[in-house]
């Protein structure tokens, strides 16, 4: 038992005490945001195929300021190995309308170009972020030279496949299984020529009866519908991607080291 305490006291003495500084190095007129990748490997760079440096692609993205909403696109490998080219048509043809994110500095006539004309291929995997609850104020550290030096973050966000294509791709079966053969074209017709009665009706809702009971609830879900058209309304910020590392932009100008208050043992 003894033994097994003076362990325990072992392992909750510090190994290193190094002084911590909170920088402000970052100006108030930008933002300090943690990008997390839960699909991709921790501590590497976004994956780009060769193949794709090849062809010219890199990762681009874009970002809606007031709705702090991030979205990028990073290039797939279409070797013939891995890629189902057939699919990549289909999937092409059915997702044109989201367009590319284009790459800042481009020729404003060829990023129209590249906007109008659907790919040959779908090409690109687009990713959305997802904003992860502020549970307490999240900050990231930068250990140099024996000093640790920490710098608030704004927001934390969560960068995951986003599905538009696969619902695009669903829309247009469910059309191409909604249009009419020549006999349901007759028959179109015909009713078409019937004799058609005005008729007005006024439904009412599961939803609106909710709302009309309770017009707290009412209020927050228009609140709601509102901060969510604000937010498809606004538009999109290009920016240039880059996998440069700038930890010396992070650390603290002033040394002022904290003192801490909390006993070491009550961190266990």
């Amino acid at each position: 038992m003894a033994q097994d305490e003076a362990a325990a006291a072992a392992a909750a003495e510090p190994v290193v005490s190094l002084p911590v500084y909170v920088s402000a190095s970052v100006p108030p007129s930008s933002r300090l945001e943690l990008f997390q990748y839960p699909l991709y490997a921790r501590g590497r760079p976004l994956p780009v195929p060769a193949t794709a440096a090849q062809r010219g692609q890199r990762v681009t993205s874009r970002w809606r300021p007031h709705a702090n909403r991030v979205e990028m696109e990073i290039p797939l490998d279409m070797r013939e190995t891995v890629y189902n080219h057939d699919r990549g048509m289909e999937w092409a043809e059915n997702s044109a309308s989201m367009g590319v994110i284009p790459t800042p500095g481009e020729p404003t006539v060829k990023q129209e170009d590249r906007a109008m004309d659907a790919p040959s291929r779908f090409d690109r995997m687009r990713l959305e972020s997802h904003a992860v609850p502020n549970a307490t104020h999240y900050m990231v550290g930068t250990v140099r030279d024996g000093e640790l030096h920490l710098v608030p973050l704004d927001a934390v966000l969560q960068l995951r496949p986003s599905m538009q294509h696969v619902d695009l791709m669903s829309q247009a079966e469910d059309q191409n299984r909604r249009m009419p053969t020549s006999d349901d074209e007759g028959d179109a017709q015909d009713a078409r020529r019937a004799h058609v009665v005005p008729l007005n009706v006024s439904m009412r809702t599961e939803a609106q009866a909710r709302t009309a009971l309770t017009p707290r609830f009412g209020a927050q879900a228009s609140s709601g519908l509102a901060t969510q058209r604000d937010a498809e309304a606004e538009r999109w910020v290009d920016l240039r991607f880059s996998e440069a590392q700038g930890a010396d932009q992070l650390l603290a100008q002033q040394r002022e080291p904290l003192a801490c208050t909390t006993h070491i043992r009550d961190l266990f």
